[in-house]
């Protein structure tokens, strides 16, 4: 099967960690079909480059998937409802080039809108199925009300496919008035040779963090919308009481300054440290060094940093929101409300406490990337065959 991908959301030069997750799930479909992916870079990252010297070529091979980069255009933070004309607009040249070149039989948008939008009106144009993956917050914030919603729905409606990553997703999904039997639910992959057990104190020798001591653990965005100041706010609770503990903000995001800001406020400096992006091969270190990984987001899809969490034999407290609750099975996986600092120092206490082990029931929400392509693959050709 011939595939031709749509995403801004893709890893490329100065950004090797962006959604690193499409990627990948895009070289286990390269194992067996062909595969090219349209990655629009925004104006404002083409200006912030010239200033670093980053240099993004407009294609490039990665891993037998050929990459296009073409420019997005956009006004920020305004219009954003019509973000997908916008994104269309940019596009469509190097789209329809990278389609003749192809000749796909179907096209996978990941990330509703502006992608999705764009993808459906780019195949209407050309007579080809589209198919929209979701994650979450394209969902879930985006999806949640005024014009840009109104437009995320009209997406995911007039796809001929909807792929989601959770159960919870694929309901949010429905009640957007989509087809309940053109909406799915995929899995993402996980690495299982990468994230796998090993031990704790070679992981923090490697990493330069002290052999000793209990240490919690949040990788991702580092933004207030995934609990990072709530994670702050209840490492202070715990330091109130006396605890013993290090922990380490791994990732970049918007609000990392607000976040050391009040890391300084509450006088942690030397109990969190935002310890910045680091490499994707890094990070099986830095969770089989916790004691316990942590993401307290207020809203989430079902997330990979949780997933890898238990791959590599760790203990998680996350927050009942979105997916995650379908991630456990058992006493490893523990949830706290949403926005309460005090349950979520609570509940770090008692997993610093007592870590439990990961049984191999709770391993097993894990599923290769191969597994996950191939059930991609399968709603794929579907939607190629129905045409």
């Amino acid at each position: 099967m011939r595939i031709l991908a749509l995403t801004n959301r893709y890893p490329r030069p100065g950004r090797e960690q962006d959604a690193v997750y499409n990627h990948l799930q895009a070289r286990a479909l390269a194992r067996e079909h062909t595969v090219a992916a349209v990655v629009p870079v925004p104006w404002t990252e083409r200006v912030a480059n010239r200033r670093t010297g980053v240099t993004i070529p407009p294609e490039l091979d990665r891993d037998r998937v050929h990459v296009y980069h073409p420019t997005y255009y956009y006004p920020p933070w305004v219009l954003q409802s019509a973000y997908g004309r916008f994104y269309q607009a940019s596009v469509r040249r190097t789209f329809l080039r990278a389609a003749a070149a192809l000749r796909p039989e179907v096209v996978l948008a990941c990330w509703a809108h502006p992608d999705g939008w764009a993808a459906v009106q780019l195949g209407r144009e050309l007579d080809l199925p589209v198919v929209i993956k979701v994650i979450g917050s394209d969902v879930l914030v985006l999806g949640r009300a005024g014009r840009r919603a109104a437009r995320v729905a009209e997406a995911l409606r007039e796809a001929d496919g909807v792929v989601a990553v959770s159960r919870d997703l694929a309901d949010h999904v429905v009640r957007l008035g989509v087809d309940p039997g053109r909406v799915h639910v995929v899995p993402e992959g996980t690495d299982l040779e990468v994230f796998c057990p090993g031990d704790r104190g070679e992981a923090r020798t490697r990493l330069g963090l002290p052999a000793d001591g209990r240490v919690i653990v949040f990788v991702g965005n580092v933004l207030l919308s995934k609990g990072a100041g709530v994670l702050v706010e209840a490492c202070g609770a715990l330091a109130a009481r006396g605890a013993e503990f290090r922990c380490y903000v791994v990732g970049r995001g918007a609000d990392t300054a607000a976040v050391g800001r009040s890391v300084e406020r509450l006088g942690l400096g030397d109990r969190v440290t935002l310890a910045g992006p680091r490499p994707q091969a890094d990070l099986p270190d830095w969770y089989r060094a916790a004691d316990v990984v942590t993401l307290p987001s207020y809203s989430e899809g079902i997330p990979n940093v949780l997933r890898e969490a238990l791959a590599c034999g760790r203990p998680f407290v996350a927050t009942r929101v979105g997916g995650i609750p379908e991630l456990v099975r058992g006493p490893a996986g523990r949830l706290v409300p949403p926005g309460d600092p005090a349950a979520l120092a609570d509940a770090l206490a008692a997993v610093l406490a007592d870590p439990p082990p990961v049984t191999e029931a709770e391993r097993s929400v894990n599923v290769s990337w191969d597994k996950s392509a191939r059930q991609l693959a399968g709603h794929l050709r579907a939607a190629a065959e129905r045409g």
